[in-house]
């Protein structure tokens, strides 16, 4: 596991590359959305209710973006895990329609670094699409179990859901998006949510 090149919380980033459609700033910690345009990122979008349908954190900016994420299918060869992608690799079109990037003003930059540590604890753990009861690690409950780890206050709005062959109270990114205590740092386009 690396832990090494990890940038601290407090230290911030500025792009100048077009190609990519990167943020203007961004921080260790931020959380990034995106609306993906697979069938099971339809499914998601219908049932949560949003614009997004997926959620990783950005773990390090220098040298680059990565984020850590739980995925089925975003990479070939660790299919169905919790992954380290690139901003490119998260953002790609045949992956994603939209993104956005927001800050969480709730947790500390001390807190901020406590999680990306225990994030990387998970990597390579199988992506498990459960109900809140049962055992679980998907997007949203990989950055959730471990946020409430170092801010026990933070609480989201899980749903209810019935649906063939997925039913019990899920957590969707769109509980994330409308928490009220973030600030949007990057949309693309401007337009989305």
């Amino acid at each position: 596991m690396m832990l090494v090149n990890f940038a601290l919380a407090n230290d911030t980033v500025h792009f100048s590359n077009p190609t990519t459609e990167t943020p203007h700033s961004v921080k260790v910690g931020d959380w990034i959305f995106r609306k993906g345009i697979q069938t099971d990122s339809l499914i998601v979008n219908q049932l949560g209710g949003s614009n997004f349908s997926h959620i990783g954190m950005i773990i390090s900016i220098n040298p680059e973006i990565r984020i850590i994420h739980a995925t089925t299918s975003d990479d070939e060869y660790h299919p169905n895990q919790v992954i380290v992608s690139t901003l490119a690799e998260f953002i790609t079109p045949e992956l994603a329609e939209t993104y956005a990037i927001a800050r969480p003003n709730f947790i500390s930059n001390e807190q901020q670094q406590q999680i990306v540590n225990d994030l990387l604890t998970k990597q390579g753990e199988a992506f498990i699409l459960a109900p809140r009861e049962e055992p679980h690690l998907y997007c949203t409950t990989l950055l959730f179990d471990s946020i409430i780890k170092f801010q026990p206050d933070f609480n989201v709005n899980w749903q209810s859901i019935n649906f063939p062959f997925l039913s019990g109270v899920y957590l969707f990114p769109n509980a994330f998006a409308n928490y009220p205590d973030i600030t949007w740092i990057y949309k693309y386009p401007e337009t989305s949510e």
